[in-house]
């Protein structure tokens, strides 16, 4: 879940915002039956509203209204996916103890140079709360356990797809030498000294969020100029494509990892890697180790929507929207 085209419908979740009701206005009701669990009114409009606080800035104003009901929709869908989760995770006998969720949280903490103070901070700002976080937290772990219980086991990946996959593939490994980036620009216009230096101070507090733990996707939407949103995904970049000092940055990253800002005479720049591939990186184990982890994880993602189509067919769901 930790890629950004994975959720999809999320682009839809950011752009509501003018039908949602205030919270004085909301008559709390059953909106979703899913067997013997309900999802009331009350749990979609935080839920909607704790997405607006977060990527507010990012909405275009314009679409609000004209795709709120789909918006509304696809967030129902997912709240009633995650219970149909939970539910199977209680007949498998699967639990989550609160030492296995401290530590994974501990651990994603270690690896984003945080604090727990600083994620408490990050969670009040969003109108969020640390425990509805250890309790997304203890979702994803159920779910990491459905999938290796019911869905691995049905996954194989063939020698013979291995080869006709890095036979379509093998530039990524054995062209020049490239990384995928997440970027986020601050422009300097004709290197002007006031402007520069409002940008630089800029600059600071969004790499500061960024540490805080706001998603870096979210920030580059707000600071992108015009319609053109893309999380700041500009693809994968090869040696000598790109500004030296950007450049040295970005090959100097591993996967995952985020720059201090850059700073060049057009502006300033943050980057995130996201991957890398080609120019003979990896040893021929690791390239087979890496083709075969690809079409392993593309077919268990496949795996898992097909059982979640199927646990929905066979439930009793009734939507009173």
């Amino acid at each position: 879940m930790n890629r950004p085209h994975r959720f999809l419908a999320l682009t839809v979740f950011l752009l509501v915002a003018a039908t949602t009701p205030s919270w004085g206005e909301i008559v709390d009701r059953v909106i979703a039956v899913v067997n013997d669990d309900v999802i009331t009114q009350y749990e979609l409009e935080n839920t909607v509203e704790l997405i607006l606080k977060r990527y507010g800035q990012s909405i275009p104003p314009g679409d609000r209204e004209r795709i709120a009901a789909e918006a509304r929709k696809a967030l129902l869908d997912r709240l009633i996916d995650d219970l149909l989760l939970r539910q199977e995770a209680k007949r498998l006998g699967i639990t989550v103890r609160d030492e296995e969720v401290n530590l994974t949280i501990q651990d994603s903490l270690k690896r984003r140079k945080m604090s727990i103070e600083d994620l408490q901070q990050a969670l009040i700002k969003e109108g969020s709360s640390y425990e509805k976080y250890r309790e997304s937290t203890r979702s994803d772990l159920i779910k990491m356990r459905i999938i290796q219980r019911e869905i691995r086991p049905r996954v194989s990946v063939t020698n013979e797809e291995i080869g006709a996959f890095y036979q379509e593939h093998r530039g990524e490994y054995e062209g020049k030498l490239r990384v995928r980036l997440l970027m986020i620009a601050l422009p300097v216009p004709d290197n002007n000294p006031v402007v520069k230096e409002e940008q630089r101070i800029k600059a600071q507090t969004v790499l500061q969020r960024i540490r805080a733990g706001e998603p870096f996707e979210a920030l580059a939407n707000e600071f992108t100029p015009g319609p053109a949103r893309t999380g700041g995904d500009i693809g994968y970049v090869e040696k000598g494509s790109i500004n030296p000092a950007i450049e040295e940055a970005a090959f100097s990253l591993k996967p995952g990892e985020i720059s201090d800002v850059i700073e060049t005479p057009q502006g300033f720049y943050i980057i995130r890697a996201l991957d890398r591939r080609g120019g003979g990186s990896l040893t021929v184990k690791a390239t087979r180790e890496d083709v075969e982890e690809r079409l392993y994880r593309t077919k268990v993602e496949k795996k898992f929507a097909e059982w979640t189509v199927e646990k929905r067919q066979k439930a009793h769901i009734e939507i009173r929207l």
